[in-house]
Parts: structure tokens; C-alpha cells; sequence
């Protein structure tokens, strides 16, 4: 398991402000400047700790990286009903709750086109974390189900349609979404299951 790397406390209060202007602005409406003037230095004060804007970013999205892989970890070792349900059941709360995951969302959906390449290796690399996840739940509920590849980029399709979901409508219609998602894998998995 990867730790993510100690900072010092004023490169830490950049990251904060950043983390919630980029969220709030994106990456083309945020400022060095304003995000300067949060955590009360000069914007000269940033390049201390970061190279440019870009660099800034990059460490914000690894740091989003590393909470969300954390995150699906805990989920998936979590008790649950079926495979991969609880991380399901708790991407509302966390989008409420966690800057770093309505950050990663923002970026891996509508990622700036001077990072693209970057952002798309990162996160391809964190959506095939969520998939290992998935094939070892999957494998212990069954293990008939482990031998279906298809079961697995079902359930990235699943969480791929939440995240979308929280990106762009928000909150306000997650549970509709949910209920209607997981109802068609509980089903595909129920139809699987070794007689």
C-alpha cells in the first residue's frame, strides 16, 4: 500500500486551496493568484513548492488518485450483500463529502488538453485497480464468476454511468440511477452463480 508523500505545511495548505478552486473552477478558470490569495502568500510563494500550474495539478490528481484507491479498497473489503454494492451505495456521500473525488470525476471526465495524456494514464490505471477489486469480490462470491471477464467491465460500466451521473446531474438523481444499474448486474450475477 502507497502512502502518499509528506509535505510540509505550507505546500499542504496549496494543495488544499487548490484542490477546492480547481473543483470549483476547473482547470482553465483557476488562478495562481486567487488560489494565492486563500492561502494568504504571494503567488510567487507557490513556485517554491511547484514548478507551474501544470505541476500543481499533477500532484493534486495524484493525491485524488491515492484517496479514491483507498477508498475502493476499504469499500470492497467491507462486508456487503453482493460483490462491489457497498462501493456502489457510497459514491453519493463520498461526492458530498470527499473535494479529491469530485476533483478526479472533473478531471478524468473533462480533463484539461495540455494533460490529457497524463490524466488518461493515471486514471487508467485507477480504473484497473477498481476492476482487480471487482474480479477478486467476484471470485470469492462465486468462483464460476471469476472465469466471466465480462462481469467486471460490466461493473466499470455501472460505476462509470454514477460518476457521470454525480459529474453532471449531481446528487438529485443518483438513486434512481443506482437502484436501476445495480438491478440489471445483481441480476446478470444471480443468473451466473454456479448451480
Amino acid at each position: 500500500m502507497s502512502h502518499p508523500p509528506l509535505r510540509s505545511a505550507a505546500k499542504q495548505r496549496i494543495c488544499d486551496a487548490a484542490l477546492q478552486h480547481f473543483v470549483t473552477y476547473g482547470y482553465d478558470g483557476a488562478s495562481l493568484n486567487q488560489i494565492a490569495e486563500m492561502v494568504g502568500i504571494r503567488k510567487a510563494s507557490i513556485y517554491a513548492h511547484f514548478a507551474n500550474k501544470d505541476a500543481l495539478y499533477l500532484t493534486l490528481l495524484e493525491d485524488a488518485i491515492h484517496a479514491e484507491n483507498e477508498f475502493i479498497r476499504s469499500c470492497f473489503e467491507a462486508a456487503h450483500a453482493l460483490p462491489g454494492q457497498h462501493y456502489c451505495e457510497s459514491l453519493k456521500q463520498h461526492y458530498q463529502e470527499a473535494w479529491h473525488f469530485r476533483f478526479l470525476l472533473r478531471t478524468a471526465y473533462v480533463p484539461p488538453d495540455s494533460l490529457r495524456e497524463q490524466i488518461t494514464r493515471l486514471y487508467n490505471a485507477h480504473l484497473a485497480l477498481c476492476q482487480q477489486q471487482i474480479t477478486h469480490a467476484l471470485a470469492e462470491y462465486d468462483a464460476g464468476l471469476a472465469k466471466m471477464d465480462y462481469l467486471s467491465e460490466a461493473y466499470l460500466g455501472l460505476v462509470d454511468s454514477l460518476h457521470v451521473e454525480l459529474l453532471y446531474a449531481g446528487t438529485a438523481r443518483f438513486d434512481v440511477r443506482l437502484q436501476a444499474m445495480w438491478q440489471l448486474f445483481a441480476t446478470a450475477l444471480q443468473q451466473h452463480l454456479s448451480p
